[in-house]
């Protein structure tokens, strides 16, 4: 079916102006002032990306480690509190990586919380979590959800009929893992591995409050000492040159299709563990969600006591709630009615030219936020100065980022859609509009509501882009937590934090399980 031209110009339009900030970074750092090669040697270069990248390939081994073990743990073996555990794993994915970088720094700071507990011992003074090992420690406790996700939903349809073959072979569990699960795993431990590599890279919070240099807080510090600084091109268009590499392999490694094509058994034989592995396996996960989950909420918790007993100021978060809300519903919405009509051609009218725009809009949502937003304040700066620091150009830096949210969500719910439904509607004589209103529509919506409530709760929790592009005076919740923290202004932080979570923690938890409710056998 030939694609309407005035659909085909719509999405050409979209995406084009949907990647004009990633066109700009590159021309800039094409025609810069002096030599690459020379900057590169004076500004650290190598030293810096050696940081990033072994940062970057630290926080995917934890997560792999983590994601993977206890994926397969509860998917494999049988023991009391699987169901409870497995939504415990997964509740670290409300906290945005700066609310645990604020809890860990707070609580492990020279003098921090951690002290009342090892004072019993007389321990007076500790030397701080901090630079590379307390990023390390964050990103990997609030990042390893995304693997246990992906992996555990693979592994629950993968065709244990092999498996079962394998232990009537005579093989131990160790080999069963080993030989028979794992090699059919790669796909989806790739996928979830090049997925948190993407959200370290891109991660500025955790790294800004825990003072490690990485190229997103070095981006930002140049940005500040010289907002048109040619050391900010260049360091933005080469972080972004590397996420966009990531985040395109990413997206063609078919995780889905190795689901679709298993003959999953719906009555998987769970192995028993004897009292010592059960105790062992009851530690490991005892210990994994307290300091994923319990300890970050102890912490904010204590600190907001601390607050209201000294008498904390409440209205200070007020404004940062209003601005919060108010600019995540904007997006949210309009991210609902610019996905439709992408969805609607990237689905029902197969081309080689929609499915390569397809891939690059996709894309564009493992790219890091500072860059995206960096390059807006470029072009605000030199050709719409009446743009610069508006909410117009604000909620536009959102949608770049999140958009892919809402058009993947409605690119699932296309699938309920058969080809007989439209060729029936053309029978009976109705138009493509019609079609489209009376078919097409009505089964995409629910797909695409859902991908806007994501749009919603990820604007709600975006930080970089919110401090390089926001009004003068407009606050969200994201930066005051991230100034507060800063300034070491704790329980003010903890307050917007435990707003910020609240607001987020029910439809986060609702939007990542919805995939794992047709699992039966935990």
């Amino acid at each position: 079916m030939k694609i309407p031209k005035f659909l085909s110009s719509l999405n050409v339009f979209i995406v084009v102006t949907f990647l004009s900030p990633i066109f700009y970074l590159f021309f800039e750092t094409v025609n810069l002032n002096d030599n690459i090669l020379q900057f590169i040697e004076i500004w650290d270069f190598y030293e810096l990306f050696f940081r990033t990248f072994s940062l970057v390939v630290g926080v995917v081994t934890i997560s792999l480690i983590l994601g993977l073990s206890s994926s397969l743990i509860i998917s494999r073996f049988k023991f009391k509190g699987s169901k409870i555990i497995l939504s415990l794993l997964i509740l670290p994915l409300v906290f945005p990586s700066y609310i645990g970088a604020l809890t860990y720094s707070s609580a492990f700071s020279p003098k921090g919380l951690a002290i009342n507990f090892l004072s019993i011992f007389g321990i007076r003074e500790i030397s701080g979590l901090s630079g590379y090992i307390g990023s390390l420690v964050v990103l990997s406790l609030f990042t390893y959800p995304y693997v246990l996700l992906i992996c555990f939903n693979t592994i629950s349809n993968l065709d244990n009929n092999i498996e079962e073959a394998a232990k009537s072979l005579g093989s131990s569990k160790v080999k069963l893992f080993t030989r028979v699960i794992l090699p059919r795993m790669k796909q989806p431990i790739t996928y979830s591995a090049l997925l948190v590599g993407l959200y370290v890279l891109s991660d500025f919070g955790a790294v800004s409050i825990m003072k490690y240099s990485t190229l997103t807080k070095v981006i930002y510090t140049y940005y500040e000492i010289d907002i048109t600084g040619d050391a900010v091109y260049l360091y933005s268009t080469l972080l972004l040159l590397t996420s966009f590499l990531l985040s395109f392999i990413q997206r063609n490694s078919d995780v889905s299709s190795q689901i679709q094509n298993s003959s999953r058994s719906k009555n998987i034989k769970k192995m028993e563990l004897n009292k010592f592995k059960l105790f062992i396996t009851y530690t490991y996960f005892v210990l994994v969600v307290f300091f994923s989950l319990i300890l970050p909420i102890l912490v904010l918790i204590y600190w907001l006591k601390n607050g209201l007993d000294s008498g904390l100021n409440v209205e200070l978060v007020y404004k940062g709630i209003i601005g919060s809300i108010f600019a995540s519903v904007t997006t949210g919405v309009l991210a609902f009615f610019i996905a439709i009509p992408i969805t609607v051609a990237f689905t029902q009218y197969k081309s080689n030219f929609n499915k390569i725009l397809e891939k690059v809009i996709l894309t564009l949502y493992g790219l890091p936020h500072i860059t995206i937003g960096i390059s807006l304040l470029f072009i605000s700066l030199k050709f719409v100065p009446r743009l610069y620091q508006s909410f117009t150009l604000l909620i536009f830096s959102y949608l770049i980022v999140f958009l892919p949210q809402a058009i993947g969500a409605g690119r699932a719910s296309t699938y309920q859609i058969s080809n007989s439904f439209l060729e029936a509607s053309s029978v009976l004589g109705y138009s493509r509009l019609k079609t489209f209103y009376k078919v097409t529509f009505p089964m995409i919506r629910n797909g695409i509501l859902s991908g806007a409530a994501l749009v919603f709760l990820s604007t709600i929790k975006e930080l970089p882009q919110t401090l390089l592009l926001r009004p003068t005076g407009f606050k969200t919740l994201s930066v005051d937590i991230w100034s507060f923290s800063i300034e070491g202004q704790f329980t003010e932080a903890a307050f917007s934090s435990i707003i910020l979570l609240a607001i987020s923690a029910i439809p986060t938890y609702i939007l990542s399980t919805r995939n794992l409710r047709s699992q039966n056998d935990i």
